[in-house]
């Protein structure tokens, strides 16, 4: 089989490319031997309908809740994950859980057995639990873990929940232009036409529209195809993920509050669970660097543990930087002179959460009334072209 792989060396630097290898737990072997962190393995496409998905988050936070729980009570991996496996309702995912435990009865530690499973579980999951075993306090980490993609999930839903509004919100008014302009205004350009009369400016505009999109509303569609396409491929390379991360992290107002939020509450509850789950520091800023989810702060963070390999401390790092907020600077720093890192950074987690709330509390207050300036503007636009020929018509028979 061929696999595809992205990690990084001793120095940080990021690593591609590809190899065979009989399965991926061979393939990440391999890799390892060399020296190389991983951040991601996987199996290069193929055109097999045998297609592996990614576990969903809730059933696996159930999973992991209930491991940590049963561990905890004494209780044997295998037996475990027998019993785990009986309270389960996915199809696919008591299969995969199946097969690990086949795996953990011939003596496979349990995160060997996660990878040998396939890609569905999260590599953070993986490597945690590999932590985990090497530390002895497996129960802790699992449920650790589980707090930990709760806090994301539930980051996911409320921005999901928020950016929904405004989307469904223009989405409606599009389709109901879009349906004035098909079946209406065609209906009122006849009529202009058989009485000649001169159009104002509002309507030849609106009249213009009507035509294109009823005329050419295929090429419309297959220009909106190409330029998604085109755009994915662009922010998947790494020189456009980069422009396109940073035009993100310097968005104005409310949105790009809640953006740059959402980054920093994610850095700050990943990098608190990688260190209480037993990493070492710079193994832990390697694995953030990744999951920060956007490329300012993967720079940042990669200049961090350099900074940090030398032998300077992780807060003057970050604060050369120029990326991370002051407050969240001095947290660090205190945490790092106390030795109570992973306390400051729980207590920051905190402070992004409420933070990230009220602004998204701000940005639906002020949404409100900006979505309604414009579906008034708009109606009005509308109607007024479609009006203003008739008083012409109406005054020239006067």
């Amino acid at each position: 089989m061929l696999f595809r792989y992205q990690g990084r060396d001793k120095e940080g630097k990021l690593l591609k490319g590809e190899l065979q290898a009989v399965n991926l737990a061979e393939a990440e072997a391999k890799l390892r031997e060399k020296g190389i962190y991983l951040l991601e393995v996987k199996r290069k496409f193929s055109w097999s309908l045998n297609i592996p998905r990614k576990v969903k988050t809730k059933d696996l936070v159930f999973l992991l809740r209930q491991l940590a729980f049963l561990i905890k009570s004494g209780i044997t991996i295998n037996t475990a994950l027998e019993i785990t496996e009986s309270s389960l309702k996915d199809p696919a995912l008591i299969t995969t859980v199946r097969k690990i435990r086949e795996e953990t009865t011939t003596g496979a530690s349990l995160s060997s057995s996660l990878t040998r499973a396939g890609p569905g579980f999260p590599r953070i999951v993986i490597e945690i639990i590999r932590v985990g075993e090497a530390t002895g306090n497996l129960s802790e980490v699992i449920a650790r873990l589980a707090d930990f993609l709760t806090r994301e999930e539930d980051l996911k839903t409320k921005i999901k929940q928020v950016m929904s509004y405004p989307m469904v919100t223009l989405l409606l008014v599009g389709g109901a232009v879009t349906f004035l302009l098909v079946t209406i205004v065609p209906v009122f350009t006849r009529l202009y036409k058989s009485a000649n009369v001169t159009l104002p400016l509002p309507t030849r505009i609106l009249v213009s529209l009507s035509a294109i999109i009823s005329g050419y509303w295929w090429l419309l569609i297959l220009s909106g195809i190409i330029i998604y396409i085109l755009f994915k491929k662009i922010i998947n390379t790494e020189k456009g993920k980069f422009i396109w991360d940073k035009l993100l992290f310097r968005l104005p107002s409310s949105i790009g509050n809640i953006y740059r939020l959402s980054i920093f509450l994610r850095i700050s509850s990943t990098l608190e669970t990688l260190l209480r789950s037993g990493l070492h520091l710079t193994e832990a800023l390697l694995f953030l660097s990744r999951a920060s989810g956007n490329k300012i702060t993967e720079n940042a963070i990669l200049h961090s543990r350099e900074a940090v390999i030398q032998g300077r401390s992780v807060s003057v790092a970050l604060r050369e930087t120029r990326i991370f907020p002051q407050l969240f600077i001095r947290m660090i720093s205190v945490g790092e002179e106390g030795g109570s890192l992973e306390e400051m950074l729980r207590r920051m987690v905190e402070y992004f959460e409420k933070e990230l709330d009220n602004e998204m509390k701000k940005f639906v207050t002020l949404l409100e009334p900006a979505l309604t300036i414009i579906l008034g503007v708009v109606v009005g636009f509308v109607a007024l072209s479609i009006y203003l020929p008739i008083f012409d018509m109406i005054r020239l028979v006067r």
